[in-house]
């Protein structure tokens, strides 16, 4: 149905879903007779949805995504996993820092044992990692997942950056500082931005934000281009010193944690426990 809403011919729809445009007509016929009202209106030569079908159409979509996320777990469990090959899927800000140093430890380690990273942010991450589009999420804790187990690794604290003319070296910056001050702010609806606002709200300290990023490293960037700080955790934090910006843990402390998560229903093989125990060395270290 949704091929014929956006194509508007049952023609273009047919080479759209590569059918013939006899089975499309039956389709939409049968869909017809079952519902026993139209789902499209023939106007100059265009088929147009009827107000039946604008109103069915978002319900219709939602059960076609959730039938290609059924289709693609289904292949995903058919081809299984080549044991020789890790599948990573981590946070930016952890793909860049803490798994990339794994990662070059993990392969000096096992030189037969290729590795695939790619970086996603939590929703979205976490969502693949339940479709075992990956063996494990290296990420920062987000909403909790049925389908997913989360293994703690660490937890991060979160931390004032700002330019050294902007931001001065001390032990801690209190966050009740932070009172009327604007800051660049992490996207409400990261992790870690939710975390602060919840923080924030428990201590009724209101700041306030005129821009957020998703992006901790673009926080990072935009603080080094301003007069203004923003917060990241210490693993973001990383980038933020190299760059020559002066980082403040905040107190009291905020922690967010960082986990690996793996399907629970999943086999985790040997090689992705390691892996997951090299990720908890590095963040030792960071410690």
């Amino acid at each position: 149905m949704n091929a014929i809403r956006v194509t508007g011919t049952l023609k273009a729809a047919a080479a759209l879903l590569s059918l013939t445009q006899p089975a499309i007509t039956q389709t939409l016929q049968s869909a017809e007779r079952q519902l026993g009202y139209p789902l499209f209106d023939r106007v100059r030569g265009k088929l147009i949805p009827t107000r039946e079908a604008q109103r069915l159409f978002p319900e219709i979509l939602r059960l076609d995504e959730q039938l290609q996320a059924v289709q693609r777990l289904a292949e995903n469990l058919r081809s299984g996993t080549d044991e020789s090959t890790v599948r990573i899927l981590a946070a930016p800000a952890l793909a860049q820092t803490i798994v990339a140093d794994a990662a070059l430890e993990f392969t000096n380690l096992h030189p037969g044992v290729k590795l695939s990273i790619r970086s996603d942010y939590s929703a979205t991450a976490v969502a693949n990692i339940a479709l075992m589009e990956a063996d494990v999420g290296v990420l920062y804790h987000s909403v909790s997942h049925p389908a997913i187990k989360e293994i703690e690794l660490a937890t991060s604290r979160l931390v004032c950056v700002g330019h050294p003319d902007v931001l001065e070296n001390a032990p801690f910056i209190d966050v009740s500082s932070l009172e009327g001050h604007e800051i660049i702010g992490p996207d409400p609806a990261d992790p870690l931005g939710r975390l602060l606002a919840k923080r924030l709200e428990e201590l009724s300290v209101t700041v306030r934000t005129s821009i957020t990023a998703q992006s901790y490293h673009s926080l990072v960037a935009l603080a080094a281009r301003s007069k203004t700080v923003t917060i990241v955790d210490e693993v973001a934090a990383i980038f933020a010193r190299s760059q020559g910006m002066n980082v403040v843990p905040l107190a009291p402390e905020i922690a967010i944690p960082v986990v690996a998560s793996v399907a629970i229903n999943g086999e985790r093989s040997a090689l992705v426990e390691q892996f997951i125990q090299t990720c908890w060395k590095r963040l030792r270290v960071l410690k």
